[in-house]
């Protein structure tokens, strides 16, 4: 039998397929679907953005027949100061975000996680609170309005944890003091989380 030879057309030749990464993440938008890796820096305004364009696009439509926004977290954390009117924005979202920790939500990632209206965790999941880490520089007036404003932040910081979870101040107060690292059933029994997540049909 013959060879059976089949022409190309030379557009389909050249064709490059798109970026899977970008096909990702333009299918990951339309579900609204938000992934928080990595150090959290400034690159969190770009997730703020995303927020406000949801709450646009559900502007008139009841609470309770808007597409949730899933956050899916695994952060060591960042920068608090950032994280702080991140936190602030979820909270005056019309639109419900969902958090979800898919494996670490330490430190500022921890903040997150609670600023959720519906909070979840994966079995195996940790989070981390304690109180931060911080550098001051320049002259002794600029490090002390630095520490200063630091100061505050953290006192935020902690405020906003208690007001969010079922947690003691006294134990807060104890542990907050050194590295707390915190089980998927301590953070259920702190009040971190409303759910452990063990059917993915409940989130996805």
């Amino acid at each position: 039998m013959p060879e059976l030879l089949v022409a190309v057309p030379q557009a389909v030749e050249n064709l490059q397929l798109p970026n899977p990464e970008l096909l990702q993440f333009y299918q990951d938008e339309k579900d609204r679907t938000i992934w928080i890796e990595g150090e959290i820096d400034e690159s969190l305004f770009e997730v703020s953005k995303l927020i406000l364009k949801y709450n646009k696009e559900d502007k008139g439509i009841p609470v309770e027949d808007r597409t949730p926004i899933k956050l899916f977290i695994h952060s060591p954390g960042g920068n608090l100061d950032e994280t702080l009117a991140f936190i602030a924005l979820m909270g005056i979202s019309k639109t419900p975000i969902w958090t979800i920790n898919a494996g670490w939500a330490y430190s500022a990632a921890g903040l997150i996680l609670m600023a959720g209206h519906n909070r979840f965790a994966l079995p195996n999941s940790q989070c981390l609170i304690h109180s931060g880490s911080g550098g001051v520089g320049g002259s002794f007036e600029q490090a002390e309005a630095q520490m200063k404003n630091y100061k505050e932040l953290v006192a935020k910081m902690r405020e906003f944890i208690l007001s969010k979870t079922t947690i003691d101040p006294k134990l807060f107060k104890k542990k907050n003091s050194s590295e707390w690292y915190i089980s998927t059933e301590e953070m259920l029994a702190n009040g971190i989380v409303d759910k452990i997540c063990t059917d993915l049909d409940e989130i996805l």
